[in-house]
């Protein structure tokens, strides 16, 4: 059970701070950069990006890592109750899509 808690954090730990780069770009990085002037503003969105893709990253891997984790601790169940192999399928297709755009 612990260790199926554990896989449970890291991909919902890794989903949120994932979802949190586009939220600091969309409230803190975009912001910031329209305090600069003209000739600063790309260079203030790239060092807040520059400071966050490392962060980003490990949260995306860190989703990837526990979602995988728990497709194999459930993965009877993914096989036999109606329902959850079309729900995993969709969740990997949209968890695809995220890692393209």
């Amino acid at each position: 059970m612990a260790r199926n808690t554990r896989i449970r954090s890291l991909h919902d730990v890794g989903l949120a701070a994932w979802f949190g780069g586009p939220l600091a770009n969309a409230v803190a990085l975009k912001s910031a950069s329209a305090h600069a002037d003209s000739t600063h503003k790309a260079q203030v969105t790239n060092v807040g990006w520059d400071r966050l893709t490392p962060v980003n990253a490990a949260a995306i891997g860190a989703h990837l890592i526990g979602g995988t984790g728990l497709l194999l601790s459930n993965r009877n169940r993914v096989a036999a109750q109606q329902g959850v192999g079309a729900m995993t399928v969709a969740k990997t297709v949209l968890t695809g899509a995220a890692l393209g755009a």
